[in-house]
């Protein structure tokens, strides 16, 4: 076999669009798959495509795999940037021919001449990704609340093909405690904090104010990639960001989402540094009021890598949220050393996900 691997030219997108629902047996369309590798927030993706040269068809794709630019940045306003490693794919019938290592070498060099200083992702595949190199420092959490225990079994169950009957019983298990366990969680009494829904065009500058006191690195949720991924994002989601006052004061921001069947997500919260744990726990305990109602499920993500998610992780499992540690692996590959950024100073959410699942 003659396979040759390069960087995709534009107008082959459509090849590995294609390709990727042929093995996937998904129907992505060619304007989602734009939306989301060549319309990123700082600039098109480094998309890598391989060839069977061998194969008497048009173009014969056997793999793919792209990193998309993300911009990092801390309460000093230093900017990172790095890539989410993203279509990772390769044809079952090619496998052990080393194409994947070929295709994430190509990668790699060419973020480097792109100055990406790290390149992360999330992954099952925790083996694969270790042997060329990534760092596995953690794995993500699941925090769910069930408001209703039948409905919120009923999308559990759908979410992955495969369920057998065991794991469609241990799902239902799930749900019904996760509603018994809410009736026992957190119940605070008086709340002196205002949640308000705000415009987007005012999140990304109280973000920075709220992060003035922090040592972590953020999502830059600049107009750009607040466009590209709230905005613009595809996958039927319904994003509002809150804001928490304390009188006058700004002490949180809070980003949700409600989509159908009545499934809300908290997307991402950040808190003033210099809240404590109980005041912390009052301004979630008046977020869920503002889902409850609304939705069957809560879903989180969470982390437990630094003080900051940890202490949200905490805060969750009071308030009767169930937190499954059976999350995806969070893999890091550090590509420039001028300065060593530790995946732990990161501040996780959901948001670093694409918001399709």
């Amino acid at each position: 076999m003659s396979i040759v691997v390069r960087l995709m030219a534009k107008e082959e997108g459509v090849l590995a669009n294609n390709f990727f629902n042929a093995i996937y047996k998904s129907n992505r369309s060619l304007k989602d798959f734009e939306w989301e590798f060549i319309n990123g927030p700082a600039g098109p993706s480094i998309y890598v495509i391989a060839f069977d040269l061998t194969v008497p068809t048009a173009e014969k794709v056997v793999g793919i795999q792209c990193a998309i630019p993300i911009v990092l940045i801390d309460s000093s306003g230093e900017r990172v940037m790095t890539a989410k490693s993203e279509d990772t794919l390769v044809d079952p019938a090619y496998r052990g021919q080393k194409i994947f290592e070929r295709m994430y070498d190509l990668l790699f060099e060419e973020c480097r001449k792109a100055a990406i200083k790290y390149i992360w992702g999330f992954t099952p595949a925790k083996k694969a990704f270790e042997r060329i190199g990534f760092d596995i420092p953690f794995q993500a959490h699941q925090a769910l609340m069930v408001f209703n225990p039948l409905k919120a079994y009923s999308y559990l169950a759908t979410l992955n093909a495969g369920n057998g009957m065991f794991q469609k019983i241990k799902i239902a298990g799930l749900s019904f405690s996760s509603w018994l366990l809410k009736a026992k969680g957190a119940r605070l009494q008086a709340n002196p904090y205002i949640l308000k829904n705000v415009e987007w065009d005012s999140t990304y500058p109280d973000l920075k104010k709220l992060t003035l006191d922090s040592n972590y690195y953020f999502l830059e949720m600049s107009p750009a990639y607040i466009r590209w991924r709230i905005s613009n994002n595809p996958f039927g989601n319904n994003y509002a960001s809150y804001h928490c006052f304390d009188g006058d004061k700004l002490v949180a921001n809070c980003i949700i989402n409600i989509r159908e069947p009545r499934l809300g997500y908290i997307e991402q919260i950040i808190f003033d540094g210099q809240l404590n744990a109980a005041q912390k726990r009052q301004i979630i305990s008046i977020l869920i009021n503002e889902m409850r109602g609304r939705v069957d499920l809560i879903r989180c993500l969470c982390f437990d890598t630094n003080a900051a998610l940890t202490d949200q992780e905490a805060i969750y499992k009071q308030h009767g949220f169930i937190v499954l540690r059976r999350g995806a692996h969070f893999v890091w590959k550090t590509l420039l050393e001028d300065r060593l950024l530790d995946p732990k100073e990161l501040f996780l959410s959901r948001l670093f996900t694409q918001g399709n699942q």
